[in-house]
């Protein structure tokens, strides 16, 4: 009788051994034989921009100008889109920069254009030998950088006297003019937000300024010392909605063109978060007079795979990227392949929420189905909607049961006003361009109304405040299942090693057996707990 109850633990035990075993030599294959680098695993971070601009006309035409990133050195531009409603759209080049126009002969009413895409990019340092003397001999190209324009009066007997004060009668060398001109408008320079334009004589002049008004003194000064400079405008890409943009200097050392932004201090480097818009001294934004005009920058920050992983991983048999190409020959994303990857995860965060710390949800793995959904709604805009369709739907089960109705008949009408609610939610979040809530449509609509059911049978049985309890604890669990799913980091990994999906289940055997104390429980009992061990 003993022996015949030792056989289901020696069965675990194995089996817990065997998928482990399984786990460790297929990842040591693939670190030690096929060279894995588990550097590249750390994914790097790239951003989607998006510029919406909001319209009103009045039958009138209309046309609408603005400047395009392109891919240098710096930065990769990809995943372009165009939403241009009622206007048509053209790609131009103008010298080099990238201009997108849109046109419309009569134009009545609001009207939205987007255009996003999505941006990767490095921090770049240069190392300017120090021995370099400031050339005469320039090409004819280069000419027109050292040249006196409207804004940027490198004639000016203020600049030359400027340019006394700092240097004397001595002629610097490349270097030293760099760093001598890069740290007085820095040091000296008192930084503002003007949002009017700024030229260099008025910088010069009040030793205050802005972005464009300090590089266009910057210009200035070297192209006084005969080094070809330019203006640079852009956008700091940080997470969030703006409508500044930003401006910094090249300066030609030697076949490069080096960047310099005294307002935030980068002396010949560029960080990766700096978006090269156009070249010269541009308006970003150009349309057609009297009509309505406003526009606005979304930027989200995401982390991606790194290339170099991506390449390895091709290569190797033994990864999810080859499923991929099985998934894509039947028109499924990659995307769908790393939800599909994300989705055991998730369960296993719910299941240490559930067993281990002792919080009630709605569903066994509706948090990790939404917290997959979520991806696209962000985390925030995804609890919210989540938490408004339940209560919505609710309300609406409360009146149905007013109404005495069949269970089947009723539960059909809740997922209807389900879709209802999504559908509304959609079409008011591009309205008012709240486009990561227009993505709720991605929710898992028969689940929701399933939940939205028990939300109700639960307010009934035991009580609002009970109901929202749960609620709350939902949420806290969609949030940490979200956290963990949107992991690049763990895409990256499970990508490379899908066969960690057999230590997943290792984990999951192991708190199948766990009896222990939940979190929730300890909380509860602290003081019986502590007073018996007293």
């Amino acid at each position: 009788m003993l022996k015949g109850l030792l056989v289901p633990k020696s069965i675990y035990k194995l089996t817990l051994f065997v998928l482990i075993l399984t786990t460790f030599l297929l990842m040591s294959y693939k670190l030690f034989i096929l060279d894995y680098e588990l550097a590249d695993l750390i994914p790097t971070v790239g951003y989607d921009v998006e510029v919406n601009m909001q319209v009103s006309g009045h039958g009138d035409s209309m046309s609408l100008y603005t400047y395009l990133p392109v891919s240098t050195a710096h930065q990769t531009i990809s995943d372009e889109r165009n939403a241009p409603d009622v206007f048509t759209t053209q790609i131009t080049v103008d010298g080099l920069n990238r201009l997108v126009s849109w046109k419309a002969p009569s134009v009545s009413g609001s009207h939205i254009v987007r255009y996003s895409y999505f941006v990767q990019a490095e921090h770049v340092v240069y190392d300017i030998d120090r021995n370099i003397s400031i050339s005469d001999n320039l090409p004819d190209y280069l000419q027109v950088y050292l040249g006196e324009d409207e804004g940027i009066q490198v004639n000016d007997p203020l600049i030359e006297q400027t340019i006394t004060e700092l240097f004397g009668n001595t002629v610097p060398d490349t270097y030293e003019a760099l760093y001598t001109i890069h740290h007085y408008l820095q040091d000296e320079f008192q930084n503002r937000n003007f949002s009017g334009y700024t030229d260099a004589l008025t910088a010069l002049k009040l030793k205050e300024a802005s972005c464009n008004g300090k590089s266009r003194l910057f210009v200035a000064l070297a192209r006084k010392l005969g080094l070809p400079a330019r203006l640079v405008g852009g956008l700091i890409l940080n997470q969030g909605s703006k409508k500044t943009s930003h401006q910094w200097v090249e300066v030609y050392v030697r076949g490069h063109w080096i960047p310099f932004d005294t307002i935030n201090n980068y002396f010949a480097e560029i960080p990766k978060n700096y978006l090269r818009l156009y070249y010269d001294d541009k308006v970003l934004f150009k349309h057609t007079t009297n009509i309505n005009f406003q526009y606005m920058f979304h930027i989200t920050k995401k982390l991606v795979p790194r290339k170099e992983m991506g390449e390895a991983m091709y290569a190797s048999p033994l990864n999810a990227y080859n499923l991929y190409k099985i998934f894509e020959s039947i028109g499924i994303s990659q995307n769908l392949l790393k939800i599909i990857l994300m989705i055991p995860i998730g369960a296993l965060v719910i299941v240490i929420f559930r067993n281990v710390i002792g919080l009630e949800t709605f569903g066994t793995f509706l948090p990790a189905l939404i917290a997959s959904a979520a991806r696209d709604t962000g985390l925030m805009w995804g609890l919210i909607g989540f938490m408004g369709i339940i209560l919505l739907s609710a309300l609406i089960r409360k009146f149905l049961d007013y109404l005495q109705l069949l269970h089947s008949p009723k539960m059909a009408i809740m997922l209807t006003v389900v879709v209802i609610a999504m559908l509304l939610t959609t079409t008011i979040a591009v309205q008012t361009s709240y486009l990561a809530l227009a993505h709720i449509s991605l929710f898992p609509i028969a689940i929701l109304a399933i939940t939205a059911e028990r939300f109700a049978i639960i307010q009934e049985e035991i009580g609002f405040r009970k109901a929202m309890r749960i609620s709350f604890f939902t949420m806290i669990v969609i949030a940490a299942a979200y956290a963990v799913m949107s992991s690049l980091f763990m895409q990256s990994l499970f990508i490379a090693f899908p066969e960690l999906l057999f230590f997943l289940i290792v984990l999951n055997l192991w708190l199948g057996k766990w009896v222990g104390m939940r979190l929730s429980e300890f909380i509860r009992f602290r003081k019986l707990i502590f007073k018996g061990r007293a």
